[in-house]
């Protein structure tokens, strides 16, 4: 374990294992619990469409339905775009009861509730599995995927913690998940990029970002300001 970080493990709904260090002003802070775990983005090709929202129970749903006083439930049905397209349409109609996002604290699981495939990119489980950062994984309907581990970043944030600044911040891309509804993407498809793929949202994990601000912090200023937001 690099010298000067210790994980401390954190039981309950928005609290997990955190990167502490042993001489760190900021350790206190690092371990009060955030009121959401994650922030879900959708995007229609490469347009952002409506505001950003925040996931805070440990069960929630992204689904194709018009239900805004649920709060477990991020619906995409009453997002509107004045210029949506013909294919992202089409590809709406098919999110029905959608994704449900699972979070216990240590994993984040994926289950497929709709009719048609997802499609997902995480890049921290790929690298455990040993396949490309950048491979797309199809979940089928009723499906289940695990997309994200603390246990995992965790192992891979200390063996980085000696590394330098750039280092480090290059593991921000681990901490965000790309998934797409009915179609998928892929440098051998017609869709190259997610941006190419009808509907699709952004998962950022607000965990495992704090903990890379706390080592960040720690290496002091980059070349370049910037980052893990």
């Amino acid at each position: 374990m690099a010298s000067g970080h210790q994980f401390s493990h954190f039981s309950g709904q928005n609290t997990c294992c955190l990167p502490i260090s042993s001489h760190a002003d900021h350790s206190v802070d690092s371990q009060k619990s955030t009121s959401f775990w994650c922030i879900i983005t959708y995007f229609e090709q490469s347009l952002k469409i409506g505001d950003a929202w925040r996931a805070t129970g440990p069960s929630i749903t992204i689904d194709g339905f018009t239900d805004t006083s649920d709060s477990k439930r991020f619906c995409l049905g009453h997002l509107n775009n004045p210029n949506r397209s013909l294919s992202a349409e089409n590809a709406r109609r098919f999110i029905g009861k959608g994704v449900r996002l699972t979070y216990d604290g240590q994993e984040v699981n994926a289950e497929n509730l709709s009719e048609c495939p997802v499609f997902v990119q995480s890049p921290l489980m790929n690298l455990q599995y040993n396949r490309n950062p950048s491979e797309v994984i199809k979940i089928p309907p009723q499906g289940t995927l695990k997309i994200f581990g603390n246990r995992e970043f965790g192992a891979m944030l200390v063996q980085a913690s000696d590394k330098d600044y750039e280092s480090i911040y290059r593991m921000t891309r681990m901490c965000s998940i790309h998934m797409s509804f009915v179609e998928g993407w892929g440098v051998d498809l017609s869709k190259p990029s997610v941006t190419s793929t009808p509907c699709w949202i952004e998962i950022k994990l607000e965990a495992p970002l704090k903990w890379l601000d706390i080592l960040l912090a720690e290496k002091g200023q980059p070349p370049s300001r910037c980052s893990s937001r």
